[in-house]
């Protein structure tokens, strides 16, 4: 944002300069390459800006032109009249930008903070026990409404209530009818609960390089400079707890990464790696490899990074493909790889993904993690990066799941981060400038908390490998009770402490 701001100001003096040497009939040559280059300098601000370039095109250029036209109209027309007083018009001129686009920016998050839905299946619908489906045909019909059984691969039916949803593809001519179909399902008599299949996505955020970290955490990994978040969670002391305590896993707790797949044969991944399914084992997105990288890279093999465990003794990550090639999915998605990870053993699983919920309540998330923990498995999730409530964003309001803020070096919450004052268990970790694995042996530096939901997760896994009776609350409880305030703890919950909380599930029976 400075640098935008700075290249258009930059901009508008030279633009200034030039009036005022012209009306002086002095040579404005100088004055032109200072012109071109404050330009070139504000196109590179575009292209390289972390807003997005429609956000750009929308917002940011009309308004930089508006203000511009504005300026040229007044330097050509009163230069040579009142130079005080155009000095401090453009002076306020320039302060409302600088502040219209903050304001800009949240208009255009609020705006896209609304829900879409999945083109090919509007509708989840639960049907009533002992209902037969096919009783609602005649509603489907005057609706022109087809359906599909929504999770057709649960091992545990009992667990929950999934077995009876089905996903309800609604015709486009009666697509704005969605509330009265809603609604008639549900006074049928033979629908329990209908709800949007609503879409999610992942939104990283590019992030920067940062000052690096010096500590020794005795191992040979060669990018742990890059870490400042290592020297947050402080975790030499883990492993010096690790090792001095003689702390051995009382199995091998799987983690699973619901998102863009992960790129299994990166080199700082693939000795911690086992596949759940071949298919999911590429990453064109990044996304997926990165989060594998935070929760749990190989530590100790003189490349990149490392994570929780200096042995790598304690945790496999597996990948779970949620999220298409661009990064988006839905919720019937979602759900089925939460099913499929609880279905296969996962401890953890982790998504960092979501979107805003036009729903009240999404009953078929609830029921889809209390699946997963019927079947032994703790679910984390990000908050969300649009600086609103988590509890309006799904599934970071979802019953039983750990819900992830992000906080920067500091611990002062991230800008963009998502508050978790509402709901029931939210926690920070970091999540600014994280440099972790990106696919073809690659690093990167991401933003966002999709980088804080896999440290959370790396963690809880780490500490379900020491004391695997551990449940979604009592880890929530060891997080929080060993985590450390922030600078606005209130609104990004406990920062983790990794020595604290292995040391805690340690005493937890």
């Amino acid at each position: 944002m400075l640098f935008h701001f700075i290249s258009f100001s930059a901009l508008v003096l030279f633009t200034g300069l030039w009036f005022i040497l012209k009306e002086r009939k002095v040579s404005t040559s100088f004055v032109g390459k200072g012109f071109w280059f404050s330009l070139i300098s504000y196109l590179i601000s575009l292209v390289f800006g972390k807003w997005g370039l429609l956000f750009e095109l929308l917002f940011l250029v009309p308004l930089d032109i508006a203000i511009f036209v504005i300026l040229i109209i007044l330097f050509n027309n009163f230069v040579s009249k009142s130079r005080l007083l155009f000095t401090i018009f453009g002076i306020i001129l320039l302060i409302i930008k600088f502040f219209a686009f903050d304001m800009s920016l949240k208009m255009y998050q609020s705006m896209n903070a609304t829900a879409k839905l999945d083109a090919k299946g509007e509708l989840l619908m639960d049907l009533g026990d002992g209902k037969n489906i096919k009783e609602l045909q005649a509603l489907f019909d005057e609706y022109d409404i087809s359906y599909r059984k929504a999770f057709t691969h649960l091992r545990h039916k009992e667990y929950s209530a999934l077995d009876d949803y089905y996903v309800l593809d609604i015709s486009d001519k009666h697509e704005k009818e969605l509330k009265e179909i809603a609604q008639r399902l549900m006074t049928s008599g033979y629908a329990d609960w209908v709800e949007q299949n609503e879409i999610v996505q992942t939104a990283p955020i590019d992030g920067d390089e940062i000052q690096k970290n010096t500590t020794d955490y005795g191992l040979n990994d060669p990018d742990l400079s890059n870490l400042w978040s290592f020297k947050a969670m402080q975790m030499d002391a883990l492993y010096k707890a690790l090792k001095d305590n003689g702390i051995k896993p009382a199995k091998v707790a799987k983690i699973a990464i619901l998102d863009t797949g992960v790129d299994d044969e990166h080199e700082d991944i693939n000795a911690n790696f086992i596949s759940t399914d071949e298919s999911y084992n590429e990453d064109v997105v990044g996304h997926g490899t990165h989060c594998a990288g935070i929760a749990n890279a190989v530590s100790n093999n003189a490349k990149g990074i490392a994570s929780f465990s200096p042995a790598n003794e304690f945790v496999k990550v597996t990948s779970i493909k949620v999220l298409n090639d661009w990064g988006g999915g839905t919720q019937e998605s979602v759900i089925g790889g939460i099913i499929e990870a609880a279905d296969k053993g996962a401890d953890v699983i982790s998504m960092s993904l979501g979107g805003p919920s036009d729903d009240g309540i999404q009953r078929a998330y609830n029921e889809a993690v209390k699946y997963a923990n019927e079947a032994g498995a703790i679910v984390i999730v990000a908050a969300g990066n649009s600086d609103e409530n988590a509890m309006e964003f799904s599934p970071a309001n979802s019953e039983g799941v750990i819900t992830v803020s992000a906080v920067e070096d500091g611990l002062k919450r991230a800008e963009f981060s998502n508050y978790v004052t509402d709901v029931k268990m939210g926690i920070a970790a970091p999540g600014v400038n994280i440099y972790s694995t990106f696919p073809k042996n690659e690093y990167k530096f991401l933003s966002g908390t999709s980088m804080a939901t896999p440290y959370v997760a790396g963690l809880v896994g780490l500490m379900k490998s020491i004391n695997p009776n551990l449940d979604s609350k009592t880890a929530y409880q060891i997080l929080k009770e060993t985590g450390i305030p922030t600078q606005d703890t209130e609104k990004t919950g406990n920062f983790i402490q990794p020595a604290k909380a292995v040391e805690r599930s340690l005493q937890v029976k």
